[in-house]
């Protein structure tokens, strides 16, 4: 009987070109088990541990690390080097005192270090909004969490500042003239600026933002501006800026 399902292995060369990683250094890399972020999207935490953070070495050496509980994702312990880590994620290791941040870049998702104080909040983007049975309101954001709240006064398009684990809502930052955007994807990609005007959507041209950037002014489909702050990002988001 032939086996059912994908391979659970990944060889590097097979990786997504995204990733920030050696290709011949080794055969085999780490393949994220299904999660809140696509394959595309995303690192397996054992490639942030040792790849990129330079925390570990070996696998052996890993293993012994996320086993352990000695590396948190949002706040909570991960006990495998499988786990997806994905856009604005935070990975933390205590032991280390070491606490990091997947943000956007033009080659993909990079990892930012972040201070300590940095380390329990999370910006999210929220997807979808709908109403549940009952008549309350549930919100969908960028990294399959769920919020039911009926106060909250967000579209999908904007964004929530959340405190994690716990997942209270600190602030909001709307899609809207004024609001600081980050570019997520793209040449552009991890680039901040104003915001100038948000154009509607039509039944042909989907939603459109102009923003000023560093490399000058453009106007870009809203999936891929996100508001992170009024006169400046709530937390840290950008590596660097040309």
């Amino acid at each position: 009987m032939g086996k059912k399902g994908g391979r659970n292995k990944l060889k590097r060369l097979s990786a997504p070109r995204n990733w920030d990683i050696a290709r011949k250094k080794n055969r085999f890399v780490y393949k994220p088990v299904p999660g809140s972020h696509p394959i595309a999207r995303s690192y397996p935490l054992g490639v942030v541990i040792r790849d990129l953070a330079g925390l570990a070495e070996t696998g052996r050496e890993l293993k012994s690390i996320t086993r352990n509980g000695k590396v948190h994702v949002d706040g909570r312990p991960v006990l495998t080097a499988r786990f997806p880590v994905g856009l604005f994620d935070v990975v933390t290791v205590p032991t280390e005192d070491a606490n990091f941040r997947m943000v956007p870049s033009p080659k993909g998702l990079a990892l930012l270090k972040v201070d300590k104080s940095e380390a329990g909040v999370k910006l999210c983007a929220v997807r979808s909004k709908v109403k549940t049975k009952g008549g309350h309101i549930q919100f969908g954001l960028h990294d399959g969490r769920s919020i039911v709240d009926d106060s909250l006064k967000v579209a999908p398009g904007d964004a929530l500042l959340l405190e994690v684990p716990s997942q209270k809502v600190i602030s909001d930052v709307k899609l809207e003239a004024g609001s600081i955007g980050l570019i997520l994807s793209g040449e552009r990609a991890g680039q901040t600026g104003k915001i100038s005007e948000v154009k509607k959507g039509t039944i042909s041209r989907e939603k459109m933002v102009k923003i000023s950037l560093p490399s000058g002014d453009a106007e870009i489909p809203s999936r891929l501006v996100l508001p992170v702050g009024s006169e400046k990002p709530l937390i840290t988001v950008v590596v660097s800026q040309p």
